[in-house]
């Protein structure tokens, strides 16, 4: 009799440990939706029906889920995160290159060659060249504003053992210049704007793939320069305009959010605060809005990323400073606008900006069409440059 007491005992309590688990992520996942660093929505919990069993789907994402939810996911991946850092000294952690100076992407040893691009290169510039001539025809000019992204302004960075894709990048941003340059699209360099300026470390951030706010200025004062050159009257923000501000807050780029803040460094999130601010106002998707230029945390310690200019990413917004003596501008691109934003709108009197990965409600051909705006800045990072759908999606015969 004692035996099968036991032997039901170890039954029960088997049974009971392997229920604790989801019992206890039933009781913890009403909370979190989303995980901060690894910038995701986590899984939803799996509806159980008759569908679902039948076609084997409630399985995975019941594990989806149940792995998701798990009490104290997150302390254990940030120890994770630690121990192959500190202790085993890992080059290679969460797919980040970490270096004592930057943090960069791994890229895989698998490359595309010239050729591959220069049949690329075409459709892509020929999509911009009609794109230009539209915009021309409605009485504008247009502006197509590259930037290196961050692996590539620091490619020399990389560690030897690792690919840079460093030739890759340079025969690719090469190829699509020449490419717009066949159709008559004015391709503004930022590559060669800081190569021009020694390639300064500081216009960059170490723990985030885009530049900092000092490459966002310098690349702002080589706008309005063409800009100016091509006929425009423009006020220019000036450096004895602006007071550069390291912020207090810890700054949490893209890279070091896949480390979990794991790695040590001193970087601070800069913004240039006008002496004498150009007042506008603000609408963010067709509603007004009192969002500031710089969307800051609450308190010093709470953490912040370069979703604090202009608040991060929306389809539309719209900022007007009621100069009609003055230009309407209309910038299209992802999050390399953003900071960008928080200086040109300074410069003209009507600035839009629409992000196409968001924005529908009607092309960007439409939209021109529409708002017929002088100046037409599209801003992209070079690992877009081929991309045909978001911001390169922008014209559909």
């Amino acid at each position: 009799m004692m035996k099968k007491i036991l032997n039901w005992g170890f039954v029960l309590g088997l049974l009971a440990f392997f229920l604790a688990v989801p019992a206890g992520v039933l009781l913890w996942s009403g909370a979190e939706t989303s995980a901060y660093y690894e910038n995701r929505t986590l899984a939803a919990r799996p509806d159980l029906n008759w569908e679902t069993l039948w076609d084997g789907g409630y399985g995975s994402r019941f594990e989806s889920w149940l792995s998701d939810h798990i009490p104290g996911r997150t302390t254990l991946l940030m120890a994770d995160t630690r121990a192959q850092m500190n202790l085993l000294g890992r080059p290679v952690v969460n797919d980040v290159v970490v270096t004592e100076e930057v943090l960069l992407p791994k890229l895989s040893f698998d490359e595309y060659t010239e050729a591959d691009y220069r049949l690329t290169a075409g459709p892509m510039a020929d999509r911009f060249g009609k794109l230009n001539d539209h915009i021309e025809e409605c009485g504008g000019v247009f502006r197509y504003v590259g930037f290196p992204e961050q692996r590539v302004y620091f490619q020399d960075r990389f560690p030897a053992y690792l690919n840079s894709h460093a030739a890759e990048a340079d025969t690719a941003d090469a190829v699509f210049a020449e490419a717009l340059a066949d159709r008559g699209v004015t391709f503004l360099d930022m590559r060669q704007v800081y190569a021009a300026r020694g390639n300064p470390a500081a216009y960059y951030s170490a723990v985030d793939h885009h530049y900092n706010y000092y490459g966002a200025y310098a690349a702002y004062r080589a706008i309005l320069e063409d800009l100016t050159a091509a006929g425009f009257d423009l006020p220019v923000l000036a450096e004895e305009d602006l007071e550069f501000q390291e912020l207090p807050y810890p700054y949490i780029g893209s890279r070091n959010r896949k480390l979990y803040n794991r790695w040590e460094n001193a970087e601070k999130a800069v913004i240039a605060a006008q002496k004498e601010p150009v007042a506008f106002t603000r609408t963010d998707n067709g509603q007004p809005s009192e969002r500031p230029l710089f969307v800051l945390p609450a308190a010093d310690y709470l953490p912040t990323t370069y979703n604090l200019y202009m608040g991060g990413d929306f389809a539309e917004t719209v900022l007007e400073t009621h100069r009609p003596e003055l230009p309407n501008v209309l910038i299209f691109g992802d999050s390399f606008t953003n900071a960008l934003e928080t200086l040109l709108y300074a410069s003209f009197n009507e600035t839009r900006i629409l992000d196409l990965r968001h924005y529908e409600d009607m092309s960007l051909r439409d939209y021109i069409t529409e708002h017929r705006p002088d100046i037409v800045l599209c801003i992209q990072n070079d690992t877009f440059y081929y991309t045909a759908s978001g911001n390169g999606a922008v014209w559909e015969d």
